[in-house]
């Protein structure tokens, strides 16, 4: 996560009764969610091994679900899986500009994989009001999935794009367009130079007028901070490189 959960925690004041992460990969967060209370988590993973290896990880653990699904906005579609030998940039889009902006990941066919919505697999009793989503640029395609589930969060930290990384993956425009017809307001984002990044949105509706606007504010000088350090960090780097020649 490129906004980590401590400052989530720390700067925004994020208390999240209960997490769905889709794109759970190695469960990577799962202790900076527990360090601070935020659970029970839904992981949502769709590659065989890495759901088995989690199920395994988590067994006995009610608070740790596992569940193995290709997320989409359509059920029982038969898509194929462009598999990543780092295992963390398999989608069920075709690698695009990734190729170039990674150019030591290399893709395998993976397969077809049985799509679901959100909305299908989850279970009634599920309790979220943060989702984490990550999963290679179908994230729109599993937001729509979500539907009505989508209502009833406060806080959506979602991987986002500024090219074409996978062939057809929704753009940081179509994400934000999508989230505010829904209600919900992007507070802060961080791009790589790679042209992927992470956002956080917050729902209107969860929120009180006062405290929006305490939480814009908030990332306002979050961000000043972040854009401050990097420029600073890039002049040093400038500087290093200067005593070398």
């Amino acid at each position: 996560m490129l906004i980590p959960v401590a400052d989530l925690s720390a700067r925004f004041a994020v208390k999240a009764n209960g997490v769905l992460h889709v794109g759970a990969h190695d469960a990577e967060e799962a202790e900076d969610y527990r360090r601070h209370h935020w659970g029970p988590v839904i992981w949502v993973e769709m590659l065989p091994d890495k759901a088995a290896a989690l199920r395994r990880n988590f067994k006995g653990d009610p608070d740790n679900p596992v569940i193995e699904a290709a997320c989409w906005d359509r059920d029982g579609d038969a898509v194929e899986l462009f598999r990543a030998d780092n295992g963390q940039s398999s989608s069920l889009l075709q690698p695009r500009s990734h190729l170039t902006a990674h150019p030591g990941i290399a893709f395998s066919d993976g397969g077809q994989m049985q799509t679901s919505r959100l909305d299908t697999i989850l279970p009634a009793e599920a309790r979220f009001d943060f989702i984490n989503v990550d999963i290679q640029g179908a994230e729109l395609r599993a937001l729509i999935g979500l539907g009505d589930w989508l209502d009833r969060v406060t806080w959506a930290y979602l991987e986002v794009n500024s090219r074409e990384l996978y062939r057809g993956c929704a753009l940081l425009p179509d994400i934000d367009r999508f989230m505010a017809a829904r209600g919900f307001v992007r507070l802060t984002l961080r791009m790589t130079a790679h042209g992927w990044g992470d956002a956080l949105y917050v729902n209107r509706r969860k929120v009180a007028g006062a405290r929006l606007l305490r939480l814009r504010g908030t990332a306002l000088v979050y961000d000043f901070f972040y854009d401050a350090g990097a420029a600073a960090r890039r002049a040093a780097a400038r500087l290093k490189r200067s005593f070398r020649l």
